[in-house]
């Protein structure tokens, strides 16, 4: 477990980060790229609770979602009951974990400024902050958050009914969700909700 907190979160809150499992005693997993989540906090049948985050994530924004879902595991510690997701209880147990982490020590300035204005009321997901997903883009681009190649935007900025390619299928770009957009894939017809976020092919 702990080669986990090193590898994947910066250096300078890997100690945090590693604390925060001793003391909410979660199952805590890196798994493959998923299209429609970051991360995932579930509780298991028998009561034990389980973290999930991408490993295409870069350590900034691997911080970010790993605290996101630390704070469902506090406030169902705390609570005990179902309530809403995201809401007020979410809400202020995330502002108080990511506290101690919003310093210059453990996020570049680029990034500092929009995380703070979004943790003033975090949402349920970062796509919220167009500020914020761009510079975490822009200061350290890996993987998910990597700078757009010739032919690729955001799948938000593609204008609906527009076809496009990711993850090697085509799809039509739908209607927006919050911060998915639910776009159909030509080959079978269904329906997917991706991020909007996701960079996707225009390119003809």
């Amino acid at each position: 477990m702990t080669d986990l907190f090193d590898t994947y979160l910066p250096a300078a809150s890997a100690a945090y980060g590693r604390t925060l499992w001793h003391q909410y005693r979660f199952t805590f997993r890196v798994v493959k790229p998923r299209r429609t989540r970051l991360g995932d906090f579930r509780v298991l049948p028998e009561g034990d609770t389980f973290i999930t985050v991408n490993a295409d994530l870069n350590p900034h924004a691997f911080l970010i979602t790993y605290i996101h879902e630390v704070a469902h595991a506090a406030v169902h510690q705390t609570l005990r009951k179902r309530g809403k997701p995201h809401g007020r209880s979410w809400q202020t147990a995330f502002q108080r974990l990511m506290q101690p982490l919003l310093t210059e020590a453990v996020f570049p300035a680029p990034i500092l400024e929009p995380l703070r204005n979004y943790m003033a009321r975090p949402a349920a997901t970062t796509s919220a902050s167009p500020a914020l997903m761009l510079a975490l883009r822009q200061t350290d681009p890996t993987a998910t958050t990597e700078p757009a190649q010739a032919g690729q935007v955001l799948l938000r900025d593609v204008r609906e009914g527009q076809s496009f390619r990711f993850a090697k299928k085509t799809y039509v770009r739908g209607t927006m969700r919050r911060t998915r957009v639910v776009c159909k894939e030509v080959v079978s017809g269904r329906s997917y909700a991706i991020l909007a976020h996701a960079l996707v092919d225009v390119s003809e």
